[in-house]
């Protein structure tokens, strides 16, 4: 059985005063906060349960949106029988919008600056402490506070704060208001520089087809390993040197064999795979000689 739970949120300025918003600004925005439910849900509860965040109607005011979230578990109730947890969707409105310690909360208390201090408590709860001051947050949000999906959300939902004459972003439980972003607030949500991290890195030899040629630093070789086609950094200056002096020829179907470091990186858009020839250790003409030998012996070898 579907569970479901209620809020309001506001967006506030003169340029609101009409009760009216642009369709631009405000569109985009309630997509956002779609996907910080989505990647909050995900964050906590994986597939164990899903989420849907719907528009319910609007009310006078500023400009005001009733939304309802709903949560269903369908299939997935056996992971309750398995002693598997779901964040309800009670607590999981709570932890993005509730009106005491939610991610819109702890963003804009944590001013964009990592703690001081982190100590894990009793009971899932963790102690934050930054420049002498100290609250204490679920894990739960501390770990939504790490996700870089929810961040990205949280700051996309505060989008129409950018613009002239709307300068507050409401939260609300009924007719009483229990988060207020405002202009002043909203660098906070900008979501730190997150820097690539290496998941692998290996060296090995391969053979490729030559696609295309590159002089530049910047520009990167087209090469083809039988199966795909790879841009790749020509690392081996000597070799490069060479072509650059028109000492090293090329014809269609000439094979270079290469030694090659494959890097994996992890990034913010996903997964990035950079390919480095360290050396050119053959290079080897289309034109090929007929073997004489039925021992595969080259006469000239």
């Amino acid at each position: 059985m579907p569970k479901k739970a209620a809020f309001k949120i506001a967006y506030d300025g003169e340029a609101l005063r009409d009760h009216s918003m642009d369709v631009r600004d405000l569109a985009p925005a309630l997509l956002s906060l779609g996907k910080l439910f989505d990647a909050a849900n995900l964050a906590l509860n994986g597939d164990k349960a899903t989420i849907k965040l719907q528009v319910k109607a609007h009310s006078a005011g500023s400009f005001e949106v009733a939304l309802e979230l709903f949560q269903s578990w369908g299939a997935q109730v056996s992971h309750f029988l398995a002693g598997e947890l779901v964040t309800s969707v009670i607590n999981l409105k709570e932890l993005v919008v509730g009106g005491g310690v939610s991610i819109f909360f702890l963003i804009k208390k944590l001013k964009g600056k990592k703690p001081d201090k982190i100590e894990h408590l009793k009971n899932d709860m963790v102690l934050l402490e930054l420049q002498g001051d100290t609250i204490i947050v679920p894990l739960s949000l501390l770990r939504l506070y790490q996700d870089v999906a929810v961040r990205m959300a949280a700051d996309e939902v505060l989008k129409p704060l950018y613009h002239d004459n709307i300068d507050k972003f409401l939260i609300k439980d009924g007719d009483i208001v229990t988060e207020e972003i405002t202009k002043k607030d909203i660098d906070y949500f900008t979501l730190p520089e997150i820097r690539d991290e290496i998941i692998t890195e290996n060296i090995h030899e391969a053979a490729y087809s030559i696609i295309s040629l590159a002089f530049k630093d910047d520009n990167k070789w087209r090469l083809h390993d039988g199966n795909s086609t790879i841009s790749v950094q020509m690392k081996d200056n000597v070799f490069r040197n060479k072509v650059e002096e028109n000492l090293i020829s090329f014809s269609k179907g000439d094979i270079l064999k290469c030694k090659v470091k494959t890097i994996q990186w992890r990034t913010i858009d996903g997964l990035k795979t950079e390919f480095e020839v360290l050396e050119v250790i053959d290079h080897m003409p289309a034109a090929r000689q007929m073997l004489l030998f039925r021992d595969d012996k080259d006469l000239f070898a």
